[in-house]
């Protein structure tokens, strides 16, 4: 079976998203490896061996730049994929360190070379717009690429899916989307089922580049809603995020950087099981991550 034909299969017989597996390796005392400035973990690259090498497919995007950005800045190889093939607005010397080369996921013969050698996948492809559309890019896309890396033996694949608010009616509006999403994640387990992890994040706010002369800081919006919702606490955050409706405004946002990290230490990280890590699970790796950020500048000092 062709994967297009595979992915619409599996559009078809995804009714639901996949159930979450807290994956420990997030809220354990070993949190620290997901800073991009640690050194610890068995997976960060060593003078004697070659960086694990890192493609990332959508890598000209919002949360595919930061995630080039975060892995490249830990010392790996990577590559950043998209169908322009030229790098993001982005600024900085992180830039010329990425390799940006072109690549359509549903042409799996316009990429199958670069992932020769690869140590993991990172997808950071979706999108909104028709239904048609958000099923083939939410869906179809990412399966074509999860069937073709694993038939390259790719060994590890990480995928940026999305939380699905409790909001009735929400699939009218975004049905195509959410259909995608659980497509590629069913792909995900039935092909990755020991090293494949899914995250799911909630609102991603951050510096966002529209245009050379025009950035959005999302910053200002969702930053003050997440401390809020620090405040409150992870476990009462989910108890009201579980209200019909209203439960969405619960649903905490979290910076691009905290979730590419988590994308970039799920790739390189063994000790990250396989499975969905959910919006909850990454809001608490991001109170630890910060926690551990602030102590280590306090020892500095």
């Amino acid at each position: 079976m062709s994967a297009t034909a595979q992915s619409l299969a599996a559009l078809r017989s995804a009714g639901a998203l996949l159930n979450a597996r807290g994956l420990s390796a997030l809220t354990s005392g070993s949190l620290r490896a997901f800073s991009s400035s640690s050194a610890a973990g068995s997976a960060q690259p060593t003078e004697s061996a070659a960086p694990p090498k890192i493609v990332v497919f959508g890598g000209r995007g919002f949360v595919g730049s930061n995630v080039c950005q975060q892995a490249q800045n830990a010392g790996y190889s990577v590559l950043g994929l998209s169908r322009a093939g030229t790098p993001p607005l982005a600024t900085g010397r992180w830039v010329d360190g990425v390799a940006w080369a072109r690549g359509n996921a549903l042409e799996p013969q316009s990429y199958l070379h670069h992932l020769e050698g690869a140590d993991a996948v990172i997808s950071c492809v979706g999108g909104f717009g028709s239904s048609e559309e958000q099923l083939r890019v939410n869906g179809a896309a990412n399966v074509a690429l999860i069937e073709t890396a694993r038939a390259v033996g790719v060994p590890r694949f990480v995928f940026v899916s999305a939380h699905i608010p409790n909001v009735p009616g929400i699939e009218a509006l975004i049905g195509g989307y959410i259909r995608g999403k659980a497509a590629a994640e069913e792909a995900l387990r039935t092909h990755y089922p020991g090293s494949g992890v899914a995250l799911r994040p909630g609102v991603i706010y951050g510096d966002r580049a529209i245009s050379t002369n025009v950035t959005l800081h999302l910053g200002l919006l969702f930053k003050p809603l997440e401390l809020l919702l620090q405040k409150m606490g992870p476990e009462a955050a989910a108890k009201m995020a579980a209200v019909p409706l209203v439960g969405a405004a619960f649903v905490p946002p979290l910076p691009v950087e905290t979730v590419a990290r988590a994308a970039v230490r799920a790739a390189v990280d063994p000790r990250v099981a396989a499975g969905v890590i959910d919006v909850w699970d990454l809001e608490k790796a991001a109170l630890h991550m910060e926690q551990a950020e602030r102590a280590e500048r306090a020892a500095r000092k």
